[in-house]
């Protein structure tokens, strides 16, 4: 599920990239993999978004071989 993608913590939970295309917001759980949401954000294009992420004022920024994506991500 997961390749070489990145992860940083906000407020106690995980935003990770699976290193293709998809971001997840995941509830940090030993036990099991909890997420609480997912989207499919560098589909058309690149598929390897190996790159840190940086979030700041509610947009995260994120990149894959061939362009950079800022994203809203706050209610």
């Amino acid at each position: 599920m997961f390749d070489k993608g990145t992860s940083i913590v906000v407020d106690g939970l995980l935003i990770s990239t699976d290193g293709s295309t998809k971001l997840y917001l995941i509830e940090p759980d030993p036990s099991a993999f909890k997420p609480v949401a997912s989207a499919e954000l560098l589909k058309d294009g690149g598929n390897q978004n190996w790159a840190p992420l940086a979030l700041v004022d509610g947009k995260l920024l994120i990149r894959d071989q061939t362009r950079l994506m800022c994203v809203k991500v706050v209610k």
